[in-house]
């Protein structure tokens, strides 16, 4: 039986919950789940993330950021993440790399990181969708897990200026709205990535290695070969709206003290 979390989890990743079980072996060549891995690292350089740090990635994924944010901050992180196969990844993961200590994985809805009581000098949601509501609620949401001063990382995107509004585009706003949903509670944009040249280089491989390892799935579980199909056209599709109209970007957050 499919339960909500799994449905969201599909949605999320542009599938259907018939492929979630496939999504290790289909995206196991590409560097990360999202491409804003070096972004990410890159604002909360500029914005003077401390050493040492405490880290909440939510819908971590396999752990890519969450790994790299432990090295390159010598930080304490907690990923969660409701695809069971990339947590099981991401503790593996941590391991290989000696960062087992550092990187705490929490298998389940991202939701309940909410319902602890830390609180981090850094929280990241990155490629992750509207699981919070828009982008004002999200940021609102967010904030309750930040400590004062601390930083918000949102990995999402804003339309180009003069796009006219379609389906396609529903949940995207032009830059000077979505800013000012990110900023309603007072906080300031500190740093942002736009178009990155490695978010670019991702996309490209992604064109190439996700339809090469459908083939191979659907050699072996011709079963779903439609719905395999239909994640390919998505994920080209996808390429498209970032080269196009939808504007890639990653933003970092300074919190307000209120």
């Amino acid at each position: 039986m499919t339960t909500a979390l799994e449905t969201e989890i599909a949605l999320a990743m542009e599938t259907e919950v018939t492929l979630l079980r496939h999504l290790p072996f289909l995206l196991q060549d590409l560097p990360s789940l999202s491409g804003d891995d070096q972004d990410v690292i890159d604002v909360l350089k500029e914005a003077g993330l401390p050493k040492g740090c405490a880290v909440l990635d939510l819908g971590c994924g396999r752990g890519d950021i969450t790994i790299r944010l432990a090295k390159a901050f010598d930080a304490h992180v907690t990923g969660f993440e409701g695809h069971t196969g990339f947590v099981r990844q991401a503790r593996q993961a941590a391991e290989a790399a000696g960062l087992s200590a550092r990187c705490r994985f929490v298998a389940g809805d991202l939701r309940g990181a909410f319902s602890e009581e830390a609180r981090y000098d850094a929280v990241l949601m990155v490629a992750v969708g509207p699981v919070l509501g828009d982008m004002a609620t999200t940021v609102g949401a967010l904030r309750t897990l930040t400590k004062p001063g601390g930083l918000i990382v949102i990995g999402d995107g804003y339309l180009e200026h003069g796009t006219p509004p379609t389906d396609a585009y529903v949940d995207y706003a032009d830059r000077a709205t979505t800013e000012a949903s990110l900023i309603r509670f007072g906080d300031t944009i500190v740093a942002r990535r736009e178009r990155s040249p490695t978010l670019a280089a991702f996309n490209d491989l992604t064109l190439t290695a996700v339809p090469r390892r459908a083939e191979d799935l659907k050699a072996k579980h011709p079963e779903i070969a439609a719905d395999l199909d239909a994640y390919v056209a998505r994920q080209i599709e996808e390429v498209a709206l970032m080269d196009g109209p939808v504007v890639p970007v990653t933003w970092a957050l300074r919190r307000a003290d209120g």
